[in-house]
């Protein structure tokens, strides 16, 4: 089943408790009849003194009543050009309006408000509706294609009320959390559930990261503010998640992390152009078996799946299977950590790179440089390679080369590299470790393969130093990952 990404704006504690009655029918043996007797009027008195958790105490009414104003309906007219027919003569093209609902909110007294970047683009008119009915005419004041967050202004005559941001990096699955925005253009509405999961990725952007949440997202709700149960900003809702392209919230939406958008908006609010510092790798978690693969000492750092052609990094020469450990002076924990970092960094500065490589640690300068709007390069050519079948039971793999023929018939890029998966072998360690049939696998350990012969030589090599586990370089549905396979 497809599952598409749509950007929308146009986009308890579960341990057993032994309640007071059941301590008290497991102790009364113990005691006198008289004081069974008192013992039982002073618990019912206890119970009788603590009232259960009403409607009201759960409601989140006064919260929402209060943050209501700092949040406004975003109404985007667009003119779209349409070709105008009639019977066998072409007629001028016509010019129709389309109007688009979205929301946002504000972040300072005067009138700035932050929402999608993709929502105001193209756009004419910019009409914003407070929560009071007022409608303000707004304008662009800066926005970040790359990071999907604009700025907006408006002249309200008088200071207006703020929506305050908390820390996204605290949320963890099932914290709850509640949305205000403007879904299908009906105005102001509220609605709550919890955190899914943290640092999702989409299909199509492989380096963001993004809250999911359960509350119904709608059309209009981008660039609505998502809150925690303080009342503090933890999210901008961008975009939901459906299967084949399904109309309406279906359980699953998807936010800009808090963090994330303060760290835009911070420098947004500095320059009408955010370009963000910029390297040119593509990176994934280090876990525990890469981190045993590589013999590193702790699972830290990310490590890198691919490098852009003619970036930074490239330039510098680090290298996919390199682990960067730290930029300048600051631990990389994670993907969004690096991110961070590197964006934060100002064009043509010469940052120190930290990387595990070969057994131990290296610094790297690099020369930071400005995100490209498209900045995956083709990959590497292979030279042609005489068509080859191999299997390896013992891993669960049949391998065979990639020749033009394979390419062409995978409908894969004509200068793929790498050798295909063909099949796998169920419960094998192939299996296990997620490699699917139509996979390929570029690089086993630091080195690039161009067939079976190639990939099952390298395994034989690291046997025969007693390694216990390889790093495999694979490109799959998902895109480019590290994962480890055990040989021994």
């Amino acid at each position: 089943m497809a599952v598409s990404v749509r950007k929308y704006g146009m986009l308890r504690d579960a341990s057993p408790v032994t309640s007071p009655a059941r301590r008290l029918r497991v102790d009364v043996g113990l005691l006198s009849t008289s004081w069974m007797h008192q013992l039982l009027m002073v618990a019912f008195a206890a119970a009788m003194t603590v009232p259960p958790a009403s409607a009201e105490q759960l409601s989140i009414a006064d919260l929402v009543n209060e943050l209501q104003p700092s949040v406004v309906n975003i109404t985007i007219t667009r003119n779209m050009k349409t070709q105008g027919t009639g019977g066998n003569i072409v007629t001028q093209d016509k010019i129709e309006e389309k109007k688009v609902q979205s929301s946002g909110f504000f972040i300072n007294s005067s009138g700035v408000i932050l929402t999608n970047r993709h929502v105001i683009a193209d756009a004419g008119e910019i009409v914003v509706t407070l929560h009071d009915g007022s409608r303000l005419r707004a304008s662009v004041v800066a926005e970040a294609t790359s990071n999907d967050i604009a700025l907006l202004k408006v002249s309200a005559g008088k200071p207006v009320p703020t929506a305050k941001f908390g820390d996204s990096d605290l949320l963890r699955p099932g914290d709850p959390v509640f949305l205000i925005g403007n879904p299908l253009g009906l105005g102001s509405t509220v609605t709550s559930g919890i955190v899914s999961a943290v640092d999702r990725n989409t299909p199509d952007s492989e380096s963001a990261s993004f809250i999911q949440i359960d509350a119904a997202l709608n059309v209009g709700n981008s660039g609505g503010p998502v809150f925690n149960r303080d009342g503090e900003v933890v999210g901008v809702s961008t975009a939901l998640a459906t299967p084949n392209n399904q109309e309406g919230s279906v359980g699953l939406g998807l936010a800009i992390p808090g963090n994330d958008a303060q760290f835009i908006k911070d420098r947004l609010m500095r320059s009408d152009q955010a370009q963000p510092g910029w390297i040119g790798v593509h990176v994934q978690p280090v876990t525990e078996d890469i981190a045993a693969a590589l013999h590193l000492a702790a699972v830290s750092g990310v490590i890198i799946t691919r490098i852009d052609d003619d970036s930074p990094a490239a330039q510098a020469q680090l290298n996919s299977s390199d682990v960067i450990l730290r930029v300048d002076d600051d631990d990389v924990s994670g993907p969004r950590k690096l991110n961070r970092r590197i964006a934060a960094l100002a064009n043509g500065k010469v940052s120190r790179i930290t990387v595990w490589r070969a057994g131990s640690e290296m610094v790297i300068p690099v020369t930071i440089g400005e995100l490209r709007s498209n900045p995956s390069g083709p990959m590497t050519v292979s030279s042609p390679q005489q068509a080859s079948n191999m299997s390896r039971p013992d891993l669960g793999l049949k391998l065979t080369s990639l020749t033009d023929h394979v390419r062409a018939k995978l409908g894969m890029p004509t200068n793929q590299a790498g050798v295909l998966v063909e099949d796998v072998v169920p419960n094998s360690p192939a299996w296990d470790h997620g490699i699917t049939a139509g996979s390929v696998i570029i690089k086993i350990d630091h080195e690039r393969v161009a067939s079976a012969a190639d990939a099952f030589r390298i395994v034989g090599d690291a046997r025969s130093g007693n390694r216990q586990h390889l790093l495999f370089l694979v490109k799959d549905a998902e895109g480019m990952r590290w994962t480890t396979l055990p040989i021994s």
